[in-house]
């Protein structure tokens, strides 16, 4: 084994990929996504007029906050849930009994988390853009900076998102673990300055991926005057790159081995099981 992935294997995934986001995105939950999109631009909308601490207008801090949280949706909780969902149905199952088939399954998720991220936020961006377009990033740089630390969050989420997934082997459990990652979420500074905290609750939020993204994004899209409302005052934003580079890195080492494991321990009596389990107990 060289450790190379095969074309055909890169093919089937692009095919996979594409007929799962068809689908997805031709059914009512697919399409909810833009009745998320219109609810949070209206949330937006009810604070074009506000400021926090003086120092940056409410609506674009938000709008950063909003966009932060669709990539650690999309690029973490999504991709946990769908493989701890696949692993109970016996897809992971099927997929092992294929030549390089786990392989290929999760690199069709890799290629459609982009895509998706993509679909969730167009209609945001077009939303602000009819409102208060104002907190959209000015100039050609800023857009360019903002696309690459969304693609660097995704890029140090993903992993992370295929740990979760491998970890947590019923539904209810995967449940507590999302609810506590919106919990981090809620206080990482994403709807409200971070430094309206304690000290000791911002050196804790600062131990988590989940800051980073949000500080790199608010970097990319506020004016640096904005940056007052930050820990130290300023963007940190080599400190970012670096922070979110190190978790991706992590994270990949770890989802390697906690896919390989699962992997491992799917069987026909593991996914009898658990359906067994879901019938008596619901979850």
């Amino acid at each position: 084994m060289n450790g190379r992935i095969p074309t055909s294997v890169l093919r089937a995934a692009a095919k996979q990929a594409r007929v799962a986001m068809t689908r997805k995105y031709s059914s009512p939950q697919g399409l909810g996504a833009i009745g998320i999109a219109a609810f949070l631009v209206a949330i937006i909308w009810f604070f074009r007029d506000a400021d926090f601490m003086d120092a940056v207008g409410a609506a674009a801090y938000l709008f950063a906050g909003f966009l932060a949280l669709t990539v650690i949706s999309g690029a973490m909780l999504t991709i946990a849930s769908e493989i701890q969902l696949e692993r109970e149905s016996g897809t992971l199952l099927r997929a092992k009994a294929i030549p390089h088939g786990i392989t290929g399954h999760l690199l069709a998720k890799l290629m459609s988390v982009p895509v998706e991220l993509a679909i969730a936020v167009v209609p945001m961006l077009i939303g602000i853009a009819l409102i208060t377009p104002e907190a959209l990033p000015s100039g050609a740089g800023r857009w360019v900076v903002l696309v690459a630390t969304m693609l660097l969050g995704t890029a140090s989420m993903l992993p992370w998102g295929a740990v979760l997934g491998s970890i947590f082997r019923t539904m209810i459990g995967m449940s507590v673990a999302m609810l506590v990652i919106y919990g981090v979420t809620a206080v990482s500074g994403f709807f409200f300055p971070v430094t309206m905290l304690p000290g000791w609750a911002q050196s804790l939020v600062q131990l988590t991926p989940i800051y980073w993204v949000g500080l790199g994004l608010r970097g990319a899209m506020l004016p640096e005057s904005a940056a007052a409302v930050e820990i130290g005052g300023v963007w940190r934003s080599e400190l970012t790159v670096l922070v979110l580079v190190g978790w991706a890195v992590l994270g990949l080492v770890l989802a390697t081995v906690f896919l390989r494991r699962m992997a491992r321990r799917q069987s026909g009596s593991t996914v009898a099981a658990a359906r067994e389990r879901v019938m008596a107990r619901g979850y």
